[in-house]
């Protein structure tokens, strides 16, 4: 039998954002703590609107694809994904890591 995690998520609606750390969202509000198993993460600071905006840097490496060829690659490995969980599934029964 698959172990089962009791995990409890706070979040505020006055913050529209389903967003919250890691794998966690889709809550109608940011959430702002989620206590899962032996694991708290909490948030500690929001800050909306910042006076100084956060640089975005280009990046210096890789290559440009056309969008035809990302949307292939993508395809690709959505496949790939899908079939290594099928395998995994079939042979361990559910177990393992994320």
């Amino acid at each position: 039998m698959p172990k089962q995690t009791l995990i409890t998520a706070w979040y505020t609606p006055q913050i529209p954002v389903s967003n919250g750390p890691g794998e966690f969202w889709g809550l109608p509000g940011l959430i702002l703590e989620i206590n899962s198993g032996r694991t708290t993460i909490l948030c500690t600071e929001i800050v909306m609107n910042p006076s100084e905006k956060e640089a975005i840097e280009a990046p210096d490496k890789g290559k440009k694809i056309t969008r035809k060829k990302y949307t292939e690659t993508v395809t690709k490995k959505m496949e790939e994904m899908r079939e290594m969980f099928q395998r995994r599934g079939r042979n361990g029964g559910g177990k393992g890591r994320f």
